[in-house]
């Protein structure tokens, strides 16, 4: 039995960075997630435990806006597994941090066999 309690309920970046991360990674056609190297202009995909660097969350007109920098699997369709990755994101979110009101934007930084 689960009661309510009075009081609010404040989630870091970092944290909607981890959920946002974790959530993409279990999405079909995601490699994995990206960062783009400035200098030399090429996606390098991330490790496991550095997620946050190919997540930015911010906030504008009144949301949280979270973008996503991923690489996909090569062969799928781009625009289904974005689409998925924007609606299991947001869920994730809904449920675990109590966000509603969040937008999602996916950047897709390169293709690779899985």
């Amino acid at each position: 039995m689960s009661a309510s309690v009075a009081g609010s309920l404040r989630v870091s970046n970092d944290v909607i960075a981890d959920l946002a991360g974790y959530a993409a990674l279990e999405c079909y056609g995601v490699v994995g997630m990206a960062v783009t190297d400035e200098e030399q202009g090429v996606a390098r995909l991330l490790p496991i435990y550095r997620l946050r660097k190919g997540i930015e969350v911010s906030m504008g007109e009144g949301r949280i806006v979270v973008d996503l920098h991923v690489i996909l699997e090569q062969g799928v369709n781009m625009a289904s597994v974005a689409a998925n990755l924007v609606s299991t994101v947001k869920f994730i979110l809904n449920q675990i941090a109590e966000l509603s009101n969040v937008e999602v934007r996916v950047h897709v930084e390169g293709m690779r066999t899985h």
